[in-house]
């Protein structure tokens, strides 16, 4: 099941009501700080919007609504506005300067602004009970935030995710109003993250270049987009999900960049062996037991060379244990890595899996003291 139509409507009618100050309209669809209901959507700012919901808050001078909304520990009290063709993203804090709004609101702001989103996340998620509707949250949301830009047609809640990204990634190369409309929201989108990024996006001729151009800002280590992207996926959770107003805005390069690992036949797949190094906690590197399956929530880099694993960012919270991974690829699974160096930044045999993918863990071992863990990609 999906809901994202559902989930559509919500997100427009919750943002058209914190733009009419209908806060109790608000509360019904988010909760309570205590009894949350979809608090997950207090950060989005979907398509044709700019500003989000704790923006139009301290915009109408509303220190009620802006205590109310600062509680919930999922609202990200630095969130910016979208560029939309204005010339920069702004805080709510900057809008509160800006307009000169009661000192009570800019005091409740700058004291939310000492806590963030660095608290530890696991690497991986179990495999039991996994939902890609609800794993993969980020896409899911993104999906339901940009639904005209991606998929404006009816959307069936029995179809997939993977079903509908396969539908949008099959339009977009048919119709050129569609691609267009997506390149145009993952700039938009990408800009209060990096204007290098949303630039080098922007300018992309056709669906190739576009694609080419994503996989390109993804590989260019000194923009950070790895490790940016890498922490919003990690970020999702079937439950209790918080992502901040960056990973939302990274949303739509999120869906299309997954759509490439999953369906561009210019990215061969690969069913040899490749390998990836990450420094985790030891609490973090002890879940990767023996016949332990998982998911892995990020898109995740790894090398048919060894040695060009090993200085692969590790992705975010990370430790002192060094954990090298040697991954079977032999299962045909959607989930199968591609090969990505023919677009890549630098030559390191890159190969890339999509969010998502399923492994079990079949060998662990210390050695010169790098724990090494074998790992089976899994068809489902």
């Amino acid at each position: 099941m999906n809901y994202i139509d559902n989930e559509s409507r919500e997100i427009d009618y919750l943002l058209s009501c914190a733009r009419s100050g209908k806060w109790s309209e608000v509360w019904n669809i988010i909760g309570r700080s205590s009894r949350p209901r979809k608090s997950y959507l207090i950060n989005v700012i979907p398509e044709q919007r700019r500003w989000g919901v704790l923006h139009q808050a301290v915009y109408q001078n509303d220190v009620q609504s802006v205590r109310r909304l600062l509680r919930f520990p999922q609202c990200d009290s630095e969130i910016k506005t979208k560029l939309c063709g204005r010339k920069e993203p702004s805080t709510p804090f900057d809008i509160a300067r800006c307009y000169d709004r009661d000192d009570k609101i800019q005091r409740l702001l700058r004291q939310r602004r000492k806590f963030g989103y660095d608290e530890f996340i696991p690497t991986f998620q179990r495999y039991a009970f996994y939902s890609d509707q609800y794993g993969l949250c980020l896409i899911s949301v993104t999906l339901a935030a940009y639904r005209q830009a991606f998929h404006p047609d009816t959307i069936n809640p029995h179809t997939s995710v993977l079903d509908i990204l396969w539908d949008i990634w099959q339009d977009m190369h048919i119709s050129t109003w569609r691609w267009e409309a997506i390149k145009n929201i993952v700039a938009d989108a990408v800009y209060p993250v990096s204007t290098k990024n949303s630039k080098h996006v922007k300018k992309s001729r056709n669906v190739h270049d576009f694609c080419k151009r994503i996989i390109r800002t993804y590989t260019e280590e000194e923009n950070r987009m790895y490790t940016y992207l890498s922490m919003a996926f990690r970020r999702q959770k079937q439950y209790d999900y918080a992502p901040t107003g960056d990973d939302l805005g990274l949303g739509p390069y999120a869906v299309v960049y997954q759509m490439l690992l999953l369906f561009w036949e210019e990215l061969p797949k690969e069913s040899g062996t490749t390998y990836r190094r990450m420094l985790l906690t030891e609490a973090d590197s002890e879940k990767y037991q023996v016949f332990t399956k998982f998911v892995w929530q990020s898109i995740v880099s790894s090398s048919t060379r060894l040695e060009n694993a090993l200085p692969f960012p590790t992705c975010g919270n990370s430790g002192d244990v060094a954990v090298i991974f040697t991954i079977d690829n032999r299962t045909s699974s959607p989930w199968q890595p591609r090969n990505i160096e023919r677009y890549a930044c630098y030559l390191e045999n890159e190969r890339t899996y999509p969010a998502g993918a399923r492994f079990l863990v079949t060998g662990r071992k210390v050695k010169n003291g790098d724990v090494h863990v074998a790992l089976r990609l899994l068809e489902n």
